[in-house]
């Protein structure tokens, strides 16, 4: 492209602007103040062509413009018109390789001592440097998750230790993955809570994944209350979920579903029929009975009933009877407070270890008449930053033991946000040795 100057032939000759008027010499008219009243009552007022007819066919106009925006272009697509998109990541888990067999750490009963319950010392002096922190997170199953060798025969494994065999599904503590689904990795754009996609929480070690349910366009999508702004798709899910259980036999799973509150109807027979699309997968579900104990986790490994699910926030089920393997998750569970805006709110105990949702009407009640208590560890919206303090090992020790003392119950499960900072999986791995350790003693 030339920077020349264009010729001056080209450009239009220059024109006189119009001279100024001096208004210093200009002399007014001269009128009597009777001339001046006359002249003022019988001039008209000047024109408003904005009458009540044309500021009527206006406001028409505007209104059926604006309809027709709502109707041919939805919010939804407005937003995703103007936000960036990213590609579509490929699959991140690829099956056995993403993991190593053997190793050193609890996974094979080399655990700490315990500090004898739930108490500020909750973890005592436990190193919590895991054997992959230079592996990028989830391609490698830390040796804390590990099994001992399957050369012998005679040891049980549950969710990578020995140890947990023996605990009741209630006595054992999960951590729980905040909408899973919503990850950077996976394409979410905006108000992701994870960097990194749920295939690869399963590799480091997390064995509850937490689902929003949403309806966009009559089609089951885990989405976070916004269609097209992110979603995974559930055969894919349960496809490679299925995948980590048929290579890791001794893992069992807490799958739990959030029906969106924006984005229904939500039918969980519809979702059951997505999980029977997968082959093998249902044959994995397990049926509770409400009122009797929940089994061991070694009970869970030896019958390969290794999926259990929980739904809750509405949704619908054919002619109102929900599929058996699907259990009502507040009849079951009682839960802290859930909206935390910071890291001063979850460390207000008062305030956010105070149970809020569960099976009775008041806060004891819930925490009584539930099998689980839940501790949400997270911040409101999803911080990073924060979830690398609340992640950590004494924060999350803090927090967890002052929840259970002021509940009088041990957590079941630690929801959190940005599961790939801080150490979350590999306490909560030690606080179930620790327990179990216990329980073995008679303590």
């Amino acid at each position: 492209m030339s920077t020349s100057s264009p010729s001056s032939a080209s450009l239009p000759s220059a024109q006189p602007l119009p001279q100024s008027h001096s208004y210093d010499d200009a002399q007014p008219p001269q009128h009597t103040e009777e001339e001046e009243q006359s002249r003022l009552l019988n001039t008209p007022p000047p024109q408003n062509c904005c009458n009540y007819y044309v500021a009527s066919f206006f406001l028409a106009c505007v209104a059926a413009g604006l309809i027709c925006t709502w109707q041919l272009l939805p919010a939804e697509d407005l937003a995703k018109t103007y936000l960036p998109k990213f590609d579509a990541p490929e699959n991140p888990y690829t099956g056995p390789e993403a993991g190593m067999v053997g190793g050193e750490g609890y996974g094979n009963g080399t655990m700490g001592g315990g500090s004898g319950g739930m108490t500020d010392d909750l973890f005592g002096n436990v190193d919590m440097t895991t054997s992959t922190e230079n592996e990028a997170p989830g391609t490698v199953v830390p040796s804390f998750m590990t099994c001992p060798s399957s050369s012998d025969n005679n040891q049980q494994c549950c969710n990578g230790s020995p140890a947990n065999c023996p605990l009741p599904l209630d006595e054992m503590m999960f951590g729980m993955v905040h909408n899973a689904m919503s990850s950077e990795e996976g394409d979410f754009i905006i108000g992701y809570n994870h960097y990194y996609g749920l295939e690869k929480a399963l590799v480091a070690g997390y064995r509850g994944i937490n689902l929003d349910v949403c309806s966009c366009g009559g089609v089951l999508q885990f989405c976070h209350n916004v269609c097209d702004l992110g979603e995974r798709m559930p055969n894919e899910v349960f496809t490679n979920t299925l995948q980590f259980l048929n290579d890791y036999p001794s893992e069992v799973l807490v799958l739990l579903f959030e029906a969106s509150s924006e984005q229904g109807p939500i039918s969980w027979s519809d979702l059951y029929s997505e999980m029977a699309n997968v082959d093998g997968f249902t044959d994995l579900l397990y049926v509770h009975t409400e009122g009797q104990a929940w089994p061991t986790m070694g009970e869970l490994v030896s019958s390969n009933k290794r999926i259990i699910v929980f739904f809750f926030n509405g949704g619908s089920c054919d002619n109102d009877v929900c599929p058996s393997e699907f259990h009502p998750w507040f009849t079951y569970a009682a839960e802290t407070q859930f909206e935390s805006a910071s890291l001063n709110d979850l460390q207000d105990y008062e305030y956010s270890c105070q149970v809020t949702r569960g099976p009775g009407s008041t806060s004891d009640e819930k925490t009584q008449q539930a099998s689980f208590l839940v501790v949400n560890n997270f911040v409101t919206p999803p911080d990073p930053d924060a979830a690398a303090v609340a992640n950590s090992k004494d924060f999350l020790a803090n927090r967890l033991a002052e929840c259970a003392n002021l509940s009088g119950k041990r957590p079941n499960f630690v929801y959190l946000d940005f599961w790939s900072e801080g150490v979350t999986a590999e306490l909560v791995q030690y606080a179930n040795a620790q327990y179990a350790e216990e329980l073995s003693s008679g303590q």
